[in-house]
């Protein structure tokens, strides 16, 4: 198995009662826990207050019993989109690119799985998708609650409150958080970000 080069961090925030206070980094993507209910997709923002990314979850698209989620620029061009035939609020879950063409491997571009069975005792998600730069496939896994090292994902934070001037909320924000550093897959740790964010 190999894992990329480039770390990545990923801050998953859930309910709970402490707030963390975060720092506003150049490498900040966010989801604010209060949709915009004039918008069908998520608005994934970048730390300057522009929208970065989207996120959009279809229910019952492109047939009965399957969803899709699709990641697209600010400007709605789309960068992949994947689809799920057991979509199992809270139990497993399988995301796949199924468009296109198939990687250099001969796997499908982009794979997201989550499990959240006895048997790891833990809600575990693990993703990977072919690299064109790296000419060869990355694996990626996120554990809620748990840290782990070495090109993971990491859970950073129990929840986190940002007072973005261009938000204007005197109060604070509540989001979810993606921070990383530079040459990490974006659009990749979008999707993640936005499936742990919806994730029943």
């Amino acid at each position: 198995m190999q894992f990329p080069s480039a770390l990545a961090f990923i801050t998953l925030l859930v309910s709970f009662p402490l707030a963390m206070h975060a720092q506003n980094l150049p490498n900040d993507y966010f989801i604010k826990k209060a949709k915009d209910p004039s918008k069908t997709y998520l608005q994934v923002f970048s730390a300057d207050g522009k929208v970065a990314f989207t996120f959009d979850k279809t229910i019952n698209s492109p047939a009965p019993f399957e969803n899709t989620v699709t990641i697209t620029d600010p400007s709605l061009l789309k960068f992949f989109s994947l689809v799920s035939i057991d979509d199992q609020c809270g139990y497993k879950t399988q995301y796949t690119q199924i468009d296109g063409p198939n990687a250099k491997d001969g796997l499908r571009r982009r794979d997201y799985k989550f499990d959240n069975s006895p048997v790891f005792g833990k809600k575990l998600w693990r993703f990977n998708f072919y690299s064109n730069a790296a000419g060869s496939r990355m694996y990626y896994k996120f554990i809620k609650n748990k840290t782990n090292a070495g090109g993971k994902i990491y859970k950073v934070a129990a929840d986190q409150l940002r007072k973005d001037k261009w938000m204007n909320s005197a109060n604070g924000e509540g989001t979810y958080t993606l921070s990383c550093i530079d040459g990490a897959p974006l659009p990749e740790l979008v999707a993640m970000l936005g499936l742990a964010f919806l994730q029943c």
